[in-house]
C-alpha cells in the first residue's frame, strides 16, 4: 500500500506520554516549530501485521535499505524504488536483531540477541555481532543472485542489551555498540573479534526510576566526534575521540528535552532524529535548535519511528517505525511497522 500526504502544522502537541513503559511522571514535552511544512511523505513499505518491529536499518551502496527487526531475528531488504520488501537472513537461536552498519563492500555487522517485546525485557548473556555479507554469488534462472552468508565475529556475554551500531572507520576495522541499560559504548574489532568499553559517562546511562532502562540508544560518527543519543535522559550528545576511539574531549550536551532513538547526520552536522514515542521526526541544527520534520505526538502518520537514513543525495529521508508499539496513539492506536519516505525540501 502507498500513499502520500503533504504535513502543514507546526507543533509536537505536549501530551503527557502516560502509556510509555521506560519513563515515569515524563515532562511535558516541547513545542518545536516546523520549518519546512510542505514536506512530502509516503509508505514506501508496510509489513501485513501488528506487532512488527523496525529496530535499525542501513543504506547500500545501490540505494536500498536493509532493515532489522526486534519481533523476529530476520533483517530484510527494501527496494527504494518499487517499494517491495523480501528476507534477506534469518538468524537461529535467538529472537531479534538490532543494530546494522556496512563494514566492507555489501558487507554488514549486525547485532543479535534475545529481546521481549512483549515484557521489553532483555536477554542479558545472548548478544553478539553477526557478519552479514551479501557478496556471494549464486545462480537463479540463468540469472546472477547475491545471497547473504552470515558468521559470527564475537559473542560479548557481559552485554546487557546491545542496541545501535556505527562503524569507526573501516581502517581502523572497528564498530561501536550502544549497549542501552549498561549506558555504556563497545568498541569491537571485526577481524580480530577483541572488544572492550570505548565510552562510558553519565549521559549515556539510563535516567534513575526506568521500568525499563534505556540509555544511550543511537550513534553515528562524523569527523572527529562521535555522536549519539541517550533516551531516558532525552540527551543528544556528542564526544571528540582519537583513532582509537577513547575521548580526547568533553561530553557536550547538543540538545534535550524530546525522546531520541536513533540518528542520522549530513557532512554540514545537521542531524535527524526519530523519537519513538512522541511519533515524530525532528532536525538539530550543529548549535542544537530542535525543529520539526514530520509526525506529531497524536499523528497516526508514523506511530513509533524508531530508524532513519538519509539517501546519497540526501533529499530522501526514510524513516522506521515500530508500528507504536511502546506507545500507542493516544492510547490506542498501532499498525503494522512500516518504512516511510520523505521527500525533504532543498
Amino acid at each position: 500500500m502507498r500513499f502520500q500526504t503533504f504535513l502543514s502544522g507546526l507543533v509536537i502537541l505536549p501530551v503527557a506520554l502516560a502509556y510509555w513503559p521506560f519513563r515515569e511522571n515524563i515532562e511535558e514535552i516541547s513545542v518545536y516549530r516546523n520549518e519546512q511544512p510542505n514536506v512530502k511523505v509516503e509508505t514506501l513499505f508496510q509489513f501485513p501485521n501488528n506487532g512488527s518491529w523496525i529496530g535499525n536499518m542501513a543504506l547500500r551502496s545501490d540505494g536500498n535499505l536493509l532493515l532489522t527487526r526486534l519481533d523476529t531475528p530476520e533483517v530484510w531488504l527494501v527496494d527504494t524504488t518499487s517499494g517491495k520488501a523480501t528476507l534477506a537472513y534469518s538468524f537461529p537461536n535467538v529472537t531479534s536483531t538490532f543494530g546494522i552498519s556496512e563494514i566492507g563492500d555489501n558487507i554488514f555487522a549486525v547485532v543479535v540477541g534475545n529481546f521481549s517485546i512483549k515484557t521489553y525485557q532483555p536477554g542479558a548473556g545472548s548478544f553478539s555481532v553477526q557478519k552479514l555479507d551479501f557478496t556471494t554469488d549464486a545462480q537463479s534462472n540463468g540469472r546472477a543472485l547475491k545471497l547473504a552468508t552470515a558468521s559470527e565475529i564475537v559473542a560479548i556475554p557481559e552485554a546487557l542489551a546491545l542496541n545501535g551500531m556505527a562503524t569507526f572507520s573501516r581502517k581502523s576495522n572497528l564498530v561501536l555498540i550502544a549497549d542501552s541499560p549498561k549506558g555504556v559504548m563497545w568498541k569491537v574489532d571485526i577481524k580480530t573479534g577483541d572488544y572492550s568499553v570505548a565510552l562510558n559517562h553519565t549521559t549515556m546511562a539510563p535516567a534513575e526510576g526506568q521500568v525499563l532502562p534505556l540509555g544511550v540508544n543511537g550513534l553515528t560518527m562524523l569527523g572527529d566526534y562521535v555522536y549519539y543519543t541517550s533516551t531516558t535522559r532525552m540527551l543528544y550528545c556528542r564526544v571528540k575521540v582519537d583513532n582509537d576511539a577513547k575521548p580526547i574531549g568533553d561530553f557536550e550536551v547538543i540538545a534535550s528535552g524530546f525522546l531520541p532513538d536513533n540518528v542520522e547526520m549530513t557532512e554540514d552536522g545537521t542531524a535527524y532524529i526519530p523519537t519513538d514515542p512522541q511519533n515524530s521526526v525532528v532536525r538539530i541544527t550543529p548549535s542544537g535548535q530542535i525543529s520539526l520534520v514530520a509526525g506529531g505526538q497524536v499523528s497516526t502518520e508514523m506511530p513509533g519511528p524508531s530508524s532513519v537514513r538519509l539517501s546519497k543525495d540526501r533529499q530522501i529521508l526514510y524513516v522506521g517505525t515500530t508500528g507504536g508499539q511502546i506507545a500507542p496513539v493516544l492510547g490506542k492506536f498501532i499498525e503494522p511497522a512500516k518504512v516511510l519516505k520523505i521527500t525533504l525540501e532543498g
